[in-house]
């Protein structure tokens, strides 16, 4: 299992987290009862937007400033993924801000709002504009006040920040040539901001994934049909994908040994430009 490093911070009620439970459905998973990772960025999406809400830079005041959360980047690492029925709860806080960027850290618990983590994540929002959607500064949404908080000494989910996933050094894919997977903008991935929300993004890197090793050269799934234990996950929103286009989805492995690493991007029909890259580590258990 790939470790997540967790920061030597420990958190305290003086941050004051908030924390959301959440009972996984069987509409929520796979055919193993196992939570789909679209269904897991759900659910850290919900909490985001409810603590959001609790610090009063939720959708109910930004909509009034015509303004809206936009996410940037996410980090994921996991040492299992929930199962149907389980109650988990989403602990989720606020790091922050960083230049442009809002910080926020989560926690996935099972079993108990006590429980060990068996997962972490770490995310980077903008504020925009609801009209064009452009980046808008911090203070416009915090005030002077409300920054002061970057300034504190707040815990960490892990050592690192989400980084960013470079393109892949070869591209085989052409005009004339067929990509792994096609994906369409339509109605049901279309969300309140008027483009591909977040989490479609993320199932359609796993519907890569899946084609991948079961088509090609990956040997994760062998002969049979089982699901893939995924890792980490860390995912780059680069341009966003607006109702009826077209996204073309290549994969591309990695130099790690085991060919457990796999690069996903988004490509827009032009195959020249990425609208999203994930880079997803799997378990070969």
């Amino acid at each position: 299992m790939l470790p997540w490093r967790p920061s030597a911070t420990i958190m305290t009620a003086e941050f004051k987290p908030g924390f959301f439970p959440f009972a996984i459905r069987s509409s929520d998973t796979d055919f193993a009862d196992q939570l789909h990772l679209a269904s897991l960025f759900a659910l850290m999406q919900e909490a985001a937007y409810q603590h959001a809400e609790q610090l009063g830079i939720g959708a109910s005041t930004l909509d009034v400033a015509d303004l809206t959360w936009l996410l940037s980047k996410v980090s994921v690492r996991l040492d299992r993924l929930p199962h149907w029925g389980e109650q988990v709860w989403i602990r989720t806080w606020s790091r922050g801000v960083k230049k442009l960027l809002f910080l926020r850290d989560y926690q996935l618990l099972a079993g108990s709002p006590d429980s060990e983590p068996i997962g972490r994540a770490t995310s980077e929002w903008l504020v925009a504009r609801k009209t064009d959607h452009r980046p808008q500064r911090p203070d416009v949404v915090l005030g002077p006040a409300g920054l002061e908080v970057s300034s504190l000494e707040i815990p960490e989910a892990f050592d690192f920040a989400c980084s960013k996933i470079d393109p892949a050094k070869e591209r085989d894919l052409t005009r004339d040539q067929e990509p792994l997977l096609i994906k369409f903008a339509d109605f049901s991935e279309i969300d309140r901001n008027h483009h591909v929300n977040n989490t479609h993004y993320v199932a359609w890197c796993m519907d890569a994934a899946y084609a991948y090793f079961r088509n090609g050269p990956g040997q994760l799934l062998g002969p049979g049909t089982k699901p893939l234990d995924l890792a980490a996950i860390d995912i780059q929103y680069l341009s966003e994908i607006r109702p009826g286009e077209r996204t073309h989805l290549d994969v591309h492995p990695s130099l790690d040994p085991k060919g457990s690493v796999i690069l996903v991007e988004g490509l827009r029909t032009d195959q020249t430009s990425a609208a999203f890259r994930a880079r997803l580590t799997f378990s070969q258990t």
